[in-house]
């Protein structure tokens, strides 16, 4: 007869269900408050001298051909944050992208149009879109009538709205804290030499 081995025994780990999330017993309107605070774009304020506190910013989402930043990542923990986060990231973020160019061949090939193709549905969520251009000639069309011609009607009027972007020799010159005349005798001497 055989005697039982007298190695000891080893319970399996329990299978027991985690603890729910504190964070998502909060009331519905507090949780909404925080994916608010947590799906928008912020950036630091300029620091006061004599001030300990650091001050944020809302700062607008950048589309352009290279830049297509993902909706916060909070959006993407869960399906339950998923659903509750996902479309107060696109009511409260301002999204900036370069206004299409009507005199171009095809125009709907432009960052704005492939972008509200992408959103689908989603496209109702956004309250605020602000065109960048650079010479006042891009203005002759109005964008929102253009875009629902083709397709796309945002759910209330005035989402679009129009912002004049500086050149980037005009943007470098703030960047640095020059003057606004800084470079510009040099670069016309040097296109007069150039002719």
């Amino acid at each position: 007869m055989a005697m039982p081995s007298k190695r000891p025994r080893v319970d399996a780990p329990s299978l027991s269900m985690p603890s729910p999330s504190r964070l998502l017993q909060l009331p519905a309107e507090l949780r909404e408050e925080i994916w608010i605070l947590a799906v928008t774009e912020w950036a630091p304020e300029k620091a006061v001298k004599d001030s300990a506190v650091r001050m944020l910013r809302r700062t607008p989402v950048r589309l352009d051909r290279f830049n297509r930043p993902l909706p916060a990542g909070i959006t993407r923990v869960s399906r339950q944050l998923r659903h509750e986060s996902l479309h107060l990231y696109y009511q409260y973020n301002q999204f900036e992208l370069w206004r299409p160019l009507f005199w171009i061949n095809d125009w709907t090939f432009s960052t704005l149009i492939d972008w509200l193709g992408q959103l689908g549905p989603r496209m109702e969520w956004l309250n605020d879109i602000a065109l960048m251009y650079k010479h006042e000639s891009e203005l002759d069309h109005d964008i929102e009538e253009a875009l629902w011609e083709i397709g796309f009607a945002f759910s209330q009027p005035g989402v679009i709205s129009d912002r004049c972007e500086l050149s980037e020799f005009e943007q470098s010159h703030q960047a640095l804290g020059l003057p606004r005349h800084f470079g510009r005798k040099t670069r016309d001497r040097w296109l007069a030499a150039a002719t």
